[in-house]
């Protein structure tokens, strides 16, 4: 984050705390991880916000999603009253900010446009994101030198859930309400079925391709933003992430 202007009593922790909760809906990253914001300004209840994405030209329905969660995000803490999210030299800017700080959906902003549902797209990449975050965990059960036969054998009691990799897999378990009771299976599929032996090799490869291909994906955005900020002369970041 290039600026950051708080208010004497704003708790700048728990405002940061919320933003890297907010996600890139493709890459499954925290927009403050990947440097899509640019400046916060707090100020007696009002918060204004600006985020820069990778393009100018990224998708419309992207877009909207990540600024309405930085809205939600960012009204959610108290002392916050008013959030303007701004985004910079977006081809949707104006349609998507006016839309967004009025509270209005994304069929009021763009009638008939043939963009598509964000909520649908949201759910396509939970779903992908589930993939990547289960490939990770199944990767430091392998590591750890658990058998196919082992592994499909676990419960989600056997995990500690203070580790980042089974923490953010739960969290994905329970946003797409599948079973996270101590007692169901560890892994399973998007329908909460449990793998067999057999198919967890095949099953496991799958979500590898999955993740490596949003992991090259994540790496490309990064490389577009920071030629954006090469080319603005941006400096060193002011507030660490």
């Amino acid at each position: 984050m290039t600026q950051c202007e708080l208010a004497d009593g704003c708790n700048g922790s728990a405002i940061l705390e919320r933003l890297r909760q907010v996600l890139d809906p493709e890459l499954d990253e925290p927009i403050l991880q990947l440097g899509f914001v640019r400046s916060l300004q707090v100020r007696d209840g009002d918060a204004v916000i600006a985020l820069q994405l990778p393009t100018s030209w990224c998708a419309v329905n992207f877009a909207w999603l990540m600024a309405e969660d930085v809205r939600r995000a960012l009204t959610a803490i108290d002392g916050i009253d008013n959030v303007t999210v701004r985004l910079g030299d977006h081809c949707a800017a104006a349609q998507i900010e006016a839309a967004v700080n009025g509270e209005k959906t994304f069929a009021e902003a763009f009638p008939g446009e043939g963009f598509g549902s964000p909520e649908a797209l949201r759910r396509v990449f939970l779903r992908k994101g589930f993939f990547v975050r289960q490939e990770r965990l199944l990767r430091e059960l392998r590591t750890a030198g658990l058998s196919p036969a082992a592994i499909c054998d676990l419960h989600l009691a056997d995990v500690s859930v203070g580790s980042e990799t089974p923490r953010r897999y739960l969290e994905r378990r329970a946003e797409l309400a599948l079973d996270c009771s101590p007692t169901a299976p560890l892994i399973v599929d998007l329908d909460g079925n449990k793998l067999s032996v057999e198919r967890l090799e095949t099953y496991y490869r799958e979500a590898r391709t999955v993740r490596v291909a949003m992991e090259a994906n994540g790496s490309f955005c990064r490389a577009l933003l920071a030629a954006r900020h090469r080319d603005e002369g941006a400096g060193g970041d002011d507030v660490p992430t």
